[in-house]
C-alpha cells in the first residue's frame, strides 16, 4: 500500500505524518507544555505530550535516566505483571538528549482481566527549550496492528527543531 507523508511541524516539533491522519491539538497547547493526538483511520492513535523538563530534571538529570526511574516504578506497581524494556543508546547533542525505546507489559486491572500492552515510544530532553517530551503510541500485543509498522516510521521521523535563535 503507498502512503502519502505530510510534513507536520508545530512549536519546534516537526515529523512526516500519513495525509489521511487526524490531528487534534488540546486547547491549552503552547510552546511550553501541550498535547497533539494523531489519529489513523485504522482507529490507532499517536500522542506528542510536552511539558517544562525542570519537572523531570530533578530526579532524572538525563533522558535515560528518567526511562530507567519510570521503568522501575513500573515493577514496583503490584498490579503489573511482567515488562520487557528495550531501548536504542542515547541520542545526544549539544541542544538534545533522546532515546527511541519500547516495552511490553502485563498487567491486572482492578476488578477485571489481565491486560497486555506494547508502547512504541521517543523521548527527549531539550536542553534549549527546557522542555520534556514524548511521542508514543500503545499497541495491543496479541491482536495484528496494521499501523504499526508506519507509526515507528513517524515516531522515528519526530525531531525537535528549536535552536539557539528560537524563544522559548
Amino acid at each position: 500500500m503507498l502512503v502519502n507523508f505530510l510534513r507536520f511541524a508545530l512549536y519546534d516539533f516537526e515529523m512526516q505524518v500519513p495525509n489521511d491522519w487526524k490531528l487534534s491539538i488540546d486547547r491549552k497547547s503552547q510552546y511550553g507544555a501541550g498535547i497533539i493526538s494523531f489519529s489513523t483511520p485504522k482507529g490507532s492513535t499517536l500522542d506528542i505530550i510536552w511539558e517544562n523538563l525542570e519537572k523531570h530534571r530533578t530526579k532524572s538529570p538525563t533522558v535515560e535516566d528518567f526511562l530507567n526511574n519510570y521503568i522501575e516504578e513500573m515493577k514496583k506497581n503490584k498490579n503489573v505483571k511482567s515488562i520487557d524494556f528495550t531501548k536504542e543508546a542515547p541520542i545526544k547533542t549539544e541542544e538534545h538528549e533522546s532515546i527511541p525505546h519500547e516495552f511490553t507489559y502485563v498487567y491486572k486491572q482492578p476488578f477485571s482481566k489481565t491486560v497486555s500492552m506494547r508502547i512504541v515510544s521517543k523521548c527527549l530532553y531539550c536542553l534549549h527549550s527546557n522542555r520534556f517530551i514524548i511521542v508514543y503510541s500503545r499497541f495491543d500485543p496479541k491482536k495484528e496492528n496494521p499501523d504499526e509498522p508506519i507509526i515507528r516510521d513517524v515516531i522515528k521521523s519526530f525531531d525537535c527543531y528549536c535552536t539557539k535563535n528560537t524563544k522559548p
